[in-house]
């Protein structure tokens, strides 16, 4: 059966009867249709229009913006009915036909409607239900007869802790990982969508995440509309996220009182929108207190001349008794764009800051910076103590730091170690690379030693950890990261376009060595020489 005719579907319609087809899938739960049942498996929504005929139908309960597989395979010629919002393009309904009066609605705060599409199986066939929406497909059947599968077996080979995942094929990615703790000792992580499957051009999704348990099980608490590159902290018991309304948009700050559950919205100079009228760019990069101010480092894209070159890098600070959500409560900096003269005219930019206080008090901007011809660089940006004014001295501003050239790292400094402390990259010969993560120490942000090698991929082009973000736990480190790695469907797009959001501990951080790295870097390469010697990674196959 190839369509569905009106008269076909009329009987279909008219007369209900048990579907003849199993349901195979995961991260779903089967409900009963009535007045007032919950809707979805992350959201208190509930069902409050139900149509006549369908009260008392089984239905798949998702999590609304989560992934869920849905399989249909279909026993004898059979009709297959679901639903979902239509509100936006972004489900793949074609083949299914609408039905002109069964519509759901559930109680956000638009009463998003959703209406019923079916479809006619032959006997054998077998129909991957449409995925997309933020409601999704819900499958309809007086009764359905399911097969809840192991969500992804291909988990258990990922390193850490799988935190979220997103399936390549549709064109969005992970990226912008940040990680929390939170006063009552929980965590918070996030990660934002791109790719050309986001939206985020016009609005960045940021997804956040919170664990009870430190990081051993992770729950989903929705999604933040309207941000981008966001970077989660707390200041004074209360959580923030700072970053950008969408790709290259407004920059804005949000905030939370219930751990992560809701957050304010930033509707204008006095709730969070903080910089308007430029193309901002950030990443999930430290948040500094010092000196009685609040620090976080920032770009626009203001200098010409295409990505790296336009960057124009700068700082935003504020008192640390400020209201942070009022535009007027931050001081900006300058803003310094690059010298195509530096470094003998190799320089391309900078962008991705840590602010970062040295040894001596200053308050410094440490950037990735770009030089293709050098592997471990980075750009110390002065910044004065009012945070008024931006100054970089490209004779003494560029240092060595593993990974820095073609990657993000963020730096912390450590009181206990009176060191700084790295993760980052640690192939910077290649741009191509990022299939090993480092942890690096420094005691003077000029000089940095390679600790050990904590995560590591022999296969360097579908497989990395990246933009990692990452805190202080005691003796650990808890660290978030964009993975891209295997999932049993056709694995990552490429190293650059995580499918993963991954968590890992890095346990006693201030003992390890070399010898502690990952057993496939140990295998794969030799421990003699230098750190600067073992530089060079295997790029596998």
């Amino acid at each position: 059966m190839t369509g569905l005719s009106l008269a076909a579907l009329s009987v279909a319609w008219g007369q209900p009867v048990e579907a003849s087809f199993v349901a195979r899938g995961y991260n779903f739960e089967v409900g009963v249709l009535s007045q007032d049942v919950k809707a979805f498996r992350n959201r208190k929504y509930v069902f409050d229009v139900v149509p006549d005929a369908l009260l008392g139908w089984e239905f798949t309960r998702l999590g609304g913006g989560l992934n869920s597989r849905v399989r249909v395979v279909a026993k004898n010629d059979t009709m297959v009915h679901g639903a979902t919002s239509t509100k936006r393009q972004d489900i793949d309904m074609a083949g299914w036909m609408q039905h002109p009066e069964w519509v759901l609605r559930y109680t956000d705060g638009g009463h998003t409607k959703m209406p019923v599409f079916s479809r006619a199986l032959s006997a054998g066939e077998e129909l991957d239900l449409p995925e997309g929406s933020w409601t999704g497909l819900v499958l309809l059947a007086p009764k359905l007869e399911i097969e809840v599968l192991e969500l992804h077996p291909q988990y258990k080979t990922v390193p850490g802790t799988v935190v979220d995942y997103v399936r390549s094929g549709n064109k969005t990615y992970i990226g912008s990982p940040s990680i929390a703790v939170l006063p009552d000792g929980s965590y918070l992580a996030s990660h934002d969508l791109f790719g050309g499957g986001s939206g985020a051009d016009a609005c960045g999704i940021t997804r956040v995440f919170r664990s009870l348990d430190r990081g051993v099980t992770w729950d989903r608490l929705g999604d933040i509309k309207g941000l981008f590159w966001g970077t989660l902290f707390v200041h004074r018991g209360v959580t923030y996220a700072i970053g950008t309304y969408s790709r290259y948009g407004n920059a804005v700050i949000r905030k939370s009182v219930d751990r992560g559950e809701t957050w304010t919205e930033p509707t204008g100079a006095r709730t969070g929108l903080l910089l308007a009228g430029a193309r901002y760019h950030c990443a999930p990069v430290p948040v500094l207190v010092h000196n009685g101010r609040i620090w976080r480092a920032m770009e626009d894209a203001g200098g010409g001349g295409g990505w790296g070159k336009h960057f124009r890098a700068f700082m935003m600070s504020a008192p640390v008794d400020a209201d942070l959500l009022v535009a007027d409560s931050w001081t900006i900096s300058n803003r310094l764009p690059r010298d195509s003269a530096w470094r003998e005219g190799r320089f391309v930019g900078w962008l991705e800051g840590n602010a970062v206080a040295t040894p001596e008090g200053e308050v410094v901007n440490v950037l990735r910076a770009e030089d293709p011809k050098f592997g471990w660089l980075a750009a110390v940006i002065r910044i004065s103590s009012d945070g008024k004014t931006a100054t970089f001295d490209p004779g003494t501003g560029f240092v060595e730091l593993p990974g820095g050239n073609h990657n993000k790292f963020t730096i912390r400094f450590d009181q206990e170690s009176r060191l700084y402390w790295a993760l980052t990259n640690y192939r910077p010969t290649s741009r191509d690379v990022r299939n090993a993560l480092a942890l690096a120490s420094s005691p003077d942000l000029k000089t940095w030693d390679v600790r050990s090698v904590i995560l590591f991929h022999p296969d360097s082009g579908h497989h990395g950890f990246q933009y990692p973000d990452w805190q202080f736990d005691g003796d650990d480190l808890i660290v978030a990261s964009r993975t891209a790695y295997g999932d049993g469907h056709g694995g990552a797009h490429n190293f650059h376009d995580a499918n993963y959001l991954t968590f890992h501990r890095v346990r006693d951080f201030r003992r390890v060595t070399m010898a502690d790295s990952h057993p496939l870097f140990k295998l794969y390469h030799g421990m003699r020489g230098s750190a600067k010697e073992r530089q060079g990674l295997p790029h596998g196959r």
